[in-house]
């Protein structure tokens, strides 16, 4: 199924956008990335601690790690949209495909020949 010309030239333009979108909310990725795995080791050492001064440190560097990644939320803009360029990628990879020409085989039963129909679909994909 061949798209438009304009349909296409629309894909690619919202592409470029999502692009730019993931590009300007790396920086936040980063952050919140780094605030979760701070977050993180700070609470797996709060637990596993017994002395009260370590507690507290561990509790004060979880609250940091837990701000931090509460500053980087607008990295879930960014998410979505690698999200969404990775979705479209997909599903522009698959128009390729013919569905008719999937199983050119065909065979009494559906299920007898799984191993071979599933070879059938990964050589016919790429």
């Amino acid at each position: 199924m061949k798209q438009s010309k304009g349909k296409q030239a629309l894909m690619i333009l919202a592409g470029i956008a999502l692009l730019a979108v993931v590009i300007g909310t790396l920086p936040h990725m980063i952050g919140l990335g780094l605030g979760g795995l701070l977050a993180f080791y700070a609470i797996s050492k709060f637990i596993r601690s017994t002395k009260v001064i370590a507690k507290i440190g561990f509790g004060l560097l979880a609250a940091v790690g837990i701000g931090l990644a509460l500053s980087n939320i607008w990295a879930v803009f960014g998410i979505a949209a690698a999200l969404a360029l990775y979705i479209g990628y997909m599903r522009m990879k698959m128009e390729r495909v013919n569905p008719n020409d999937l199983f050119s085989r065909r065979r009494r039963s559906n299920a007898s020949h799984f191993e071979a129909d599933w070879k059938d679909l990964d050589q016919k994909r790429f």
